[in-house]
Order: C-alpha cells, then structure tokens, then sequence
C-alpha cells in the first residue's frame, strides 16, 4: 500500500484536480487505488465523482469522505494506492498527514503569494520531521514556458542544507479546454484534444514513478 498526499497553503492551485487524475489515471492502469477526500471546506473530488456518475461517466474510483486527519490515514482498505486530497489550507492536519505518506505533492502557480505559501508550507513540514526527499512541487497554472522557467528558478530559491525540494519537469498549463473539461465531469486527461491529454498524463506519470523512488 502506497500513499500520497497532495495539500496546499492556497486555494485554487489545482490540487483537488491533480488528485483526482492521478487516482483516474491509475485506476486506467489497473491499479487499485481510492481517495480520501479531507477537503472539508469544498469537497471538490466528491461532488465531481457524483456528477461523473450523474452523467454515467467510467471508470470511476472509490472515494472515502472523511473529517480528520486520523479518518484520512485510516480508511483505506488495502487498495495499492490510497490518495488523501488535504485541507485547502495547511494545517495540523497536513503535518500528521505529511508524517504517514510516502510522498507529499503541493503544487503552486508562478505567482510570487502562492510560491512563498508553498515554500513555507514545505519549510514547516520539513520541521515538523518530514523528509525532504518525500515532498514535491508541481507548477500549475502556467501560461508560457518563459513563465515555468522563472517559477522553477524561483522556487529553486529555498534550500535546506544546501538542497532544493524536487520540482517536476512537467506542469499544467493554464487551458480554457482543462476547467471545460472539469467542469463536465472530466479529469484534465480527457478533453478532446491528445496533445493537452498528453501534458496532463505527464504530470501524473512523474507523480507515480516518484512513488518508486520515495
């Protein structure tokens, strides 16, 4: 059993969206896998699973609607990979969380606010006893591939014993197509065109193969 936790210090940062493809995707590779939704204040994967199932849309994966940290960690049920999509803000939570997962994804957009956020997120969990090697930036949001270099740069600020935290080489572009596609029930590997299909995919594949590596 593999677990990954995805949080975030801000709001609108992709997480829940990251979440969910990663257990889409994975259950499309014959991976049994469920999430636990903990995102109390929005419960954005679970009213997304009732509206895939509301329009009939496969494969659809198991969902654990839970109230605290402790529920989160607990709930699983021997499934390979068990995802907990954290509170929409840091907290006590994500620490215990942090703590018992063996990778930790925060993705960020390249705007400076939610980057000190993610930066800060990370710095304290390290604190906390986390080791580095288990977290994970993933840059969304991005509108150029000039804006994604500047972003890693600048995340690339922040270092612990003279070591940055992992920065994946794939992001989420900022595409009207992806929130269409969220927006009808879909995860942002299933809109009408391969080579937005493809980038997301990206992202998700680098998640998963991290899991080897932690």
């Amino acid at each position: 059993m593999s677990k990954i936790a995805f949080v975030s210090q801000s709001g609108n940062v992709m997480k829940s969206t990251l979440a969910t493809v990663t257990a889409l995707e994975a259950i499309k590779n014959n991976i049994d896998v469920a999430v636990a939704d903990l995102d109390v204040e929005n419960r954005t994967i679970t009213s997304w699973m009732k509206q895939r199932e509301e329009y009939e849309i496969n494969p659809r994966f198991k969902i654990y609607t839970v109230n605290n940290a402790r529920e989160a960690l607990n709930c699983f049920q021997n499934e390979q990979l068990c995802i907990i999509d954290a509170p929409s803000r840091a907290t006590s939570a994500t620490i215990e969380i942090a703590l018992n997962c063996d990778l930790i994804i925060q993705p960020t957009t390249p705007g400076k606010k939610d980057m000190d956020l993610a930066i800060e997120t990370f710095a304290q969990l390290i604190k906390k006893g986390v080791p580095m090697e288990k977290l994970s930036f993933v840059i969304t949001r991005i509108g150029s591939e000039s804006e994604l270099q500047k972003a890693i740069q600048y995340l690339n600020f922040f270092k612990i014993n003279d070591k940055n935290i992992r920065i994946l080489s794939s992001a989420v572009w900022e595409k009207v197509s992806y929130r269409t596609t969220i927006n009808d029930g879909l995860a942002i590997t299933e809109t009408p065109y391969s080579t937005l299909n493809d980038s997301a995919k990206a992202v998700v594949y680098q998640i998963l193969t991290l899991l080897i590596v932690c």
